[in-house]
């Protein structure tokens, strides 16, 4: 696979969803402190995000593939850096929930922008080109954490965290504001009637629904694991934004792996053995008492929950190739959808029993994820043919 200007660009892109993705979680006990919020209104914090991800990722997917890609990723660029810097700026509790609106809106117009870009770009080894791409946001979720803790230890103010973030995506832009981006000729015309069929396909259906429960269990993982171990297991501020980084080091080093493996091994197969991996270290996650084992578990479940994502996204963009931004946009809002109502399931619940009983909502995702990729794959092994949208 030839990389050019235009990956590098894209990589950065990714780069700058890791950061944004991880940097709240970690400023969330500082949010409790200064505002005095409850679980519950995290969780909204959390939903609010998702839900204008959700319309925003959804919306600029399908319409890329009429218009093109560039005009959604300058949006979704330009949104983003709105949002952390009025974080930055926002004193009010109305202002945390304007700024995380804009950043979920740009950060789904850049994210289903490129997921659709690299499906065009990568030719017949889309594994590998969107595993790339998605270990670069694995770069930087595990940055944001370590840029976190430098800021609210070591210079004393945790909101300079949100304007170093907010760098990326403004460098973005101006590199890829002079590139042109062609738009891919379909010898087929897309319709919006072809929307409505592909949810109704069965795979597209299947893909959805393993979607929604992997970037649900994630979200919870980025915006509650170090709230979740300073309050069960007392740990230090670092600590808990250190364990946050070591598990996106894992997702990283996984997603290299697991998308040159995808390519040999087939795309079926490894989500099996991804999500079938990941449902058991979470479990044990769940059982385990000591922060030391605790800290190597989160390692392996970023592991083996790192490939889920871009495998699913390459194997979709194999059955559906002329239509890679309407697919790429629809199973990205369906992975939004999750990353709204799980954070705000495990915010819900943990103020009526905890946060130690909250996490059995991301462990049942986990699980409802690998009967999902069972049902895809003996799907798909029996030969079935994917249904024509002619």
């Amino acid at each position: 696979m030839t990389i050019t200007k235009t990956h590098f660009i894209g990589y950065l892109g990714f780069i700058a969803l890791g950061l944004t993705n991880t940097i709240i979680g970690p400023a969330i006990p500082h949010l409790i402190e200064e505002y005095g919020l409850s679980f519950s209104l995290v969780g909204a914090l959390f939903f609010i995000q998702g839900a204008f991800y959700f319309t925003s990722v959804l919306s600029a997917g399908v319409a890329s593939d009429f218009f093109g890609k560039k005009p959604f990723l300058l949006i979704g660029a330009s949104l983003m850096a709105v949002g952390l810097i009025s974080f930055i700026l926002g004193k009010t509790e109305l202002s945390l929930f304007i700024s995380v609106a804009c950043i979920g809106t740009g950060v789904g117009a850049l994210d289903g922008g490129l997921n659709g870009l690299f499906i065009d770009i990568s030719g017949d080894q889309k594994g590998i080109g969107l595993g790339l791409l998605h270990m670069c946001f694995g770069i930087g979720a595990l940055s944001g954490p370590l840029i976190f803790t430098l800021s609210s230890s070591s210079l004393l103010n945790w909101r300079l965290a949100f304007f170093f973030t907010a760098c990326l995506p403004i460098l973005f832009f101006l590199l890829l504001f002079p590139v042109h981006l062609s738009k891919v000729e379909n010898k087929e015309t897309i319709r919006l009637s072809d929307v409505t069929l592909l949810l109704k396909n069965r795979i597209i259906i299947q893909f959805i629904l393993l979607l929604f429960v992997y970037v649900g269990a994630e979200q919870v993982i980025a915006g509650w694991l170090p709230t979740y171990l300073i309050n069960t297991r007392n740990v230090a501020h670092a600590t808990g934004s250190l364990t946050l980084s070591l598990f996106f080091v894992g997702l990283t080093i996984g997603r290299l792996l697991t998308g040159l493996i995808s390519e040999k091994v087939g795309y079926s197969q490894t989500l099996v053995i991804l999500s079938l991996g990941s449902a058991v270290f979470f479990f044990l996650i769940f059982t385990v008492q000591s922060i030391n084992p605790m800290i190597l578990l989160f390692i392996l479940l970023g592991f083996f929950l790192s490939g889920i994502y871009p495998t699913v996204m390459a194997q979709a963009g194999c059955i559906f190739p002329q239509y890679s931004g309407t697919v790429s946009g629809v199973l990205t809002a369906a992975g939004g959808f999750g990353g709204m109502l799980l954070p705000l399931g495990m915010g819900v619940v943990s103020d009526y029993v905890g946060l130690k009983v909250g996490l059995l909502v991301p462990l049942i995702a986990t699980i409802i994820m690998f009967f999902l990729t069972i049902l895809s794959f003996n799907y798909l092994k029996k030969g079935n043919k994917v249904e024509s949208l002619n």
